[in-house]
């Protein structure tokens, strides 16, 4: 890729939660960089929402709310805090809750993939401003011009997390369309004074999809959307785990 493709993803990818600065991983330009081992969460500790896939629900609707983003219904999303710019599953030592899992979205940082346009194939990329990376790295991510088998174990990692998102965005569009999904805001009291709020997002109406048609769930079963739905309706008691954990932190 030339500096002007390079230039061109950069100018055409909004930059997600987590990233400051998406660039392709090129060979030549990036042959001496390294990932540094034992690195903190220090970068996500601001992420109080990261994009989730189905696959990860049977561990991560253990732990936290699952919801689907308001402007966005093919973005379903691990609620991680109930204030704004606040990781309640990072510490002051910015390490990640102990027993808690850990979501693909935040494991796969800095590397990321963009395509140009709908044509062109999928692109790796990485936050080159993360101090995850740099040339006097631990493991190196190129070697006599080829990738290593570090770069190659997480560009397969990044690959199949983003055909897994993209196979969310097809159930959480398929909701829409047939208008389970209903907006919804949810409220932290002490008495009757209202301490934070988590809103603007939408979640599966209970009553609309207990009447779904037979025909319609025996497909969504052989899609595994009959489980995703089932796992996101029952991981909205996790606000109450986030409240928990927020007053413990604010108190």
């Amino acid at each position: 890729m030339t500096k002007k493709d390079n230039e061109k993803v950069q100018k055409t990818v909004q930059m997600p939660v987590l990233y400051e600065n998406i660039t392709p991983l090129l060979q030549d330009e990036h042959k001496n960089l390294k990932m540094k081992r034992n690195q903190n969460f220090k970068y996500a500790v601001k992420a109080n929402a990261v994009p989730i896939a189905m696959h990860e629900l049977t561990l991560a609707a253990k732990f936290f709310p699952i919801i689907f983003a308001g402007d966005n219904t093919g973005t379903m999303l691990a609620v991680l805090g109930i204030r704004s710019g606040e990781n309640l599953y990072v510490d002051k030592d910015y390490h990640w809750l102990p027993n808690t899992y850990i979501p693909s979205y935040i494991r796969r940082y800095p590397f990321f993939i963009a395509q140009r346009d709908e044509d062109s194939g999928p692109i790796v990329c990485i936050d080159d401003t993360s101090s995850f990376l740099s040339n006097d790295g631990d493991e190196a991510l190129f070697e006599d011009g080829k990738p290593t088998e570090t770069l190659s174990n997480i560009v397969e990692f990044t690959r199949h997390y983003q055909r897994q998102l993209e196979l969310t965005g097809d159930f959480g569009r398929a909701l829409e369309k047939l208008g389970l999904l209903e907006d919804q805001q949810v409220s932290f009291k002490i008495g009757e004074e209202v301490k934070a709020s988590v809103n603007g997002f939408k979640a599966i109406n209970r009553p609309k999809f207990d009447e779904i048609d037979g025909e319609i769930l025996k497909e969504w079963l052989g899609k595994g959307w009959l489980d995703a739905a089932i796992l996101h309706l029952s991981s909205g008691s996790n606000f109450d785990r986030l409240w928990q954990l927020d007053r413990e932190r604010n108190q």
